[in-house]
């Protein structure tokens, strides 16, 4: 009787531990939370699902940020036109590239971080306790041509 109370006990904390409750973890447990993205159709839906909208020619990276518990890509960007948001164009502000840490490739696809890609680009933007991110890994970038 008293071994299957020790089984049933250790079960439960293990159950407990693998479900990434903050009490009882279990070394070289790593417990991750998936994001379920909103998927935009259109940069009207982007626009109407962001903080901020802008146009920039000018990206230089800028270390990293952690964004739900994963590190992703930081950038200084100067704003050419501000679409939307409390944003001047002018500005110089810090833009982090949401990734999904879930994926194969966290920017959707192998081609990489879209903060790299061809300028003008336009932001779609969310704060993140003071940091703007992209609104997702595959909407918050478009080409501003």
């Amino acid at each position: 009787m008293r071994r299957r109370t020790t089984i049933a006990v250790g079960l439960v904390v293990l159950g407990v531990a693998l479900a990434g409750c903050d009490g009882v973890r279990l070394p070289f447990v790593e417990v991750q939370a998936c994001a379920s993205w909103v998927s935009y159709e259109t940069d009207e839906e982007r626009a109407a699902g962001s903080q901020a909208v802008v146009v920039t020619s000018s990206v230089e990276s800028d270390g990293t940020t952690r964004i739900m518990e994963y590190d992703t890509n930081v950038y200084l960007v100067t704003v050419d036109v501000a679409e939307k948001g409390d944003i001047a164009a002018g500005d110089k502000i810090r833009v982090a590239s949401t990734a999904d840490a879930c994926g194969t490739y966290p920017y959707g696809d192998a081609a990489g971080d879209p903060m790299l890609g061809s300028t003008p680009l336009r932001l779609f933007l969310f704060d993140e306790g003071g940091t703007w991110r992209t609104i997702t890994p595959f909407d918050g970038v478009r080409s501003a041509t």
